[in-house]
């Protein structure tokens, strides 16, 4: 499966990107520096699964992406080549074919980023467990961003000498800080939904299986042992919704935004709360079974 590119701060060291497989996505950021185009490769486990976007909107942002991303990949090479070839001989044909290089993957790059960033719109806009004022904020954050990308290319294809590309680059590294932050906000409030939404049906399915054991008569001991095992549940459930509203505070804090070592932890966090989904879903099945036995 492809990975998808997110957003990282990037360094001044020119750095080679390195793609890996993984069905989650991992996330780059090219951004122009005083020497060329540097990289600076994310190596966190991210997320975005290609296989969630499934409307034919999603499908066309997805082959679009996938055929911008070989076409950067392309004039990623160029570039390298072209800069060394002007650092080894020197000339004004090196340095024009440098320049123009530079233009070209720039203008790649953008492509690529303003249609990464349309497939985080489209996929929080499908997260169903996502919180809606949050949600509606950062997809307005998204589509502004989207512009400025936009915005950022005209630039580039305006830009005619390797003054105006060095600016364009600089520019585009103001951009950085902003576009890194709504990113993880974005991805933070996906993953997030994906798990409130499986906690949200097992609270439906727990309260479905108590009201139908309440119709079934049982012996005072098994009775004790029902009470027994929905305590353990209820205060399991309740753990769970805790550290999920815990989890979603650090995404809706007005004092900070979130960036890639807070993503991580978030992550890490809902890896947490997941494994108890599945561990409440054991004393659920368990509970579902012994109401059968009981009939």
């Amino acid at each position: 499966m492809r990975r998808l590119l997110s957003f990282e701060a990037v360094n001044l060291l020119t750095n080679k990107s390195q793609l890996t497989r993984s069905t989650l996505a991992a996330f780059c950021l090219a951004a122009l520096v005083a020497g060329g185009v540097a990289f600076a490769q994310d190596q966190a486990s991210e997320t975005i699964f290609l296989k969630r976007f499934k409307t034919e909107e999603s499908q066309r942002l997805i082959g679009l992406y996938q055929a911008n991303f070989e076409k950067y990949k392309t004039s990623e090479r160029d570039f390298y080549l072209a800069k060394a070839q002007y650092q080894q001989i020197n000339t004004l044909a090196s340095l024009e074919s440098a320049v123009v290089s530079t233009r070209q993957v720039m203008v790649d790059r953008a492509d690529v980023l303003i249609v990464y960033e349309e497939l985080l719109a489209a996929s929080l806009v499908d997260s169903t467990g996502a919180e809606l004022s949050m949600k509606q904020d950062t997809l307005a954050e998204l589509q502004s961003q989207i512009g400025e990308l936009k915005a950022h290319k005209e630039v580039i294809l305006a830009a005619q000498d390797r003054a105006a590309v060095y600016r364009a680059g600089i520019d585009f590294s103001l951009l950085v800080p902003e576009l890194s932050a709504t990113a993880y906000e974005t991805l933070s409030q996906i993953v997030i939904a994906d798990v409130q939404r499986v906690y949200d049906k097992t609270v439906t399915y727990y309260a479905d299986l108590k009201k139908a054991q309440a119709e079934i008569e049982i012996s005072p001991l098994k009775a004790e042992e029902r009470k027994r095992a929905y305590g353990e549940t209820d205060a399991l459930m309740a753990s769970i919704g805790d550290n999920l509203d815990l989890i979603r505070g650090s995404v809706t804090a007005k004092n900070q935004r979130v960036d890639h070592s807070s993503y991580t932890e978030i992550a890490r966090s809902l890896s947490s709360a997941h494994a108890q989904l599945s561990q409440a879903m054991d004393f659920l099945n368990e509970l579902e079974r012994g109401g059968r036995s009981e009939i």
